[in-house]
């Protein structure tokens, strides 16, 4: 099939049309198809829908957390030691059933690390002896402030981890996208061209049918040897064969590219996309993208937050701890819970723990240096990884830049080995040829229309690895990456 007829066949899919009952299907629709029923695609989106949610939960965690305990009931039954006033024991049975319940208003405070907690409580304590007894006990408020001091602040790290994240989950989702669209394009082109092979050994077996009918009336007169037409006559044979095992590869290949775009009818004849872009990425141009667009870079930076939070660890910990807890309230006790309720008093505690690292045995400092080194690795591994990235960069927009150069050349030499095939058949036709020279010619021309394709098809690959890699549209000037608002 020759680029002419290829162009009128996409003219006819542009009008909606078929050929002899035949489904048209152009790369893009391929690469839609594939985004909207490939499993790989549905996966991709299921772990995307993962990581957002996640950071919907990290969200959640710094709003206002409301909880209801409660403990209800609760019953025990036990011997009690109890020290009497002359400093002996006493053991004492003793039955008793309690419950609580309780209504708290939490927030964290990201900024410092603290934490305030508001809450509501009443108690309700049973003795079951000789003269059943019950006592309520009520905190109807109860304010705790907590505020660590001279430690790493985790809910500032959590946080913007977890920002992090999300900005990595959604530029790996396009990034995936991108390398199933290579995927897709390469299961495309296997099924292009094992069509197209499949129409090509069609068109030989029909020449060589045409040919073999020519030796043979050549052969009755004498004007040709028996080897010669033994030669037309294995070609033709071959040229059967061909038929047969180029339908079963397109069924195969049909098959596989069906993992990807679901269903495809068995008549489906693909339209290769042979209109390439006027131009080529600049080198430059890629790399900046590639620098400002790709997962590398959040990963990156997610990775040396890590190490930057062990090492600020291990700074602190040769620091004294300290932890300031400052309470507000008001509790009752009573027989009932009127008397629990009524006239409550204050209740106030205020503390400062602390702890002071005096003699290790050089564990802090160990652990200082090995935390130390980690963060310069984990550095070092990042300028490794950008650098690659530039390189991967300049590389395919270079590679991009030959393969259309060798696209047009290809098609070229496809061009003309057809005329060539086409001038050898017409000499061999009127006997100014030998067979092995048309066979030559024959060869060639199968040779340079798959030649051909095979590079359209390494561009088109290559095309989209670009994509991948600098998660940016040439084509539109435009980043591939969801624009925030």
């Amino acid at each position: 099939m020759n680029k002419q007829i290829l162009i009128v066949l996409f003219g006819a899919f542009l009008l909606g049309q078929t050929l002899n009952g035949q489904t048209l299907l152009s790369l893009q629709q391929a690469l839609e198809q594939s985004t909207a029923n490939s499993p790989v695609a549905k996966q991709i989106q299921s772990t995307y829908e993962s990581n957002k949610w996640l950071y919907k939960a990290a969200l959640g965690n710094r709003a206002p957390q409301i909880r209801l305990n409660a403990d209800l009931p609760g019953y025990q039954r036990r011997i009690n030691q109890v020290l009497q006033p002359d400093g002996s024991f006493q053991f004492i049975p003793v039955r008793q059933a309690y419950s609580n319940v309780g209504l708290s208003l939490s927030q964290s405070i990201p900024a410092t690390g603290g934490s305030i907690l508001l809450e509501s409580r009443i108690n309700r304590g049973d003795i079951f002896e000789a003269e059943n007894s019950t006592f309520y006990q009520t905190n109807p408020l109860q304010i705790t402030f907590y505020q660590p001091l001279f430690q790493f602040n985790i809910q500032k790290f959590n946080w913007k981890q977890s920002k992090l994240r999300l900005e990595l989950a959604t530029r790996q989702q396009v990034e995936q996208i991108e390398a199933l669209n290579a995927e897709v394009i390469t299961r495309y082109f296997d099924l292009y061209i094992a069509q197209l092979q499949l129409l090509n050994a069609e068109l030989n077996e029909t020449m060589n049918d045409t040919i073999y009918r020519i030796a043979k009336g050549r052969y009755g007169v004498g004007k040709i040897a028996e080897s010669e037409l033994l030669q037309v006559e294995l070609s033709y044979t071959n040229a059967r064969n061909s038929v047969e095992q180029q339908t079963l590869q397109v069924e195969l290949a049909r098959r596989q590219l069906e993992r990807y775009t679901g269903k495809l009818d068995s008549k489906i004849v693909l339209l290769a996309p042979l209109q390439l872009p006027i131009n080529v990425p600049d080198p430059e141009k890629s790399r900046q993208e590639a620098l400002k667009n790709r997962s590398d870079l959040i990963a990156n930076e997610i990775n040396i937050n890590q190490v930057n939070r062990q090492l600020s660890e291990a700074k602190l910990s040769r620091l004294p701890q300290s932890d300031i807890i400052l309470s507000y309230g008001l509790n009752q006790t009573g027989t009932t819970i009127d008397q629990a309720l009524a006239a409550p008093v204050n209740s106030q505690y205020a503390g400062l723990g602390f702890s002071i690292p005096i003699m290790g045995f050089g564990s802090n400092r160990s652990a200082q240096k090995a935390a130390q080194y980690a963060y310069d690795a984990t550095l070092q591994s990042t300028a490794a990884s950008l650098q690659q990235l530039e390189t991967d960069a300049i590389g395919l927009a270079l590679q991009l830049k030959q393969l259309k150069t060798s696209v047009e050349i290809s098609s070229k030499a496809d061009t003309i080995a057809k005329k060539r095939f086409e001038a050898a058949r017409n000499r061999y036709k009127i006997g100014t040829m030998e067979i092995t020279n048309l066979l030559i010619a024959q060869n060639e021309k199968d040779q340079a229309i798959i030649s051909y394709v095979s590079t359209l098809r390494d561009f088109w690959v290559t095309w989209y690895q670009l994509r991948r890699t600098t998660l940016f549209d040439f084509e539109k000037n435009a980043t591939l990456l969801p624009i925030k608002n």
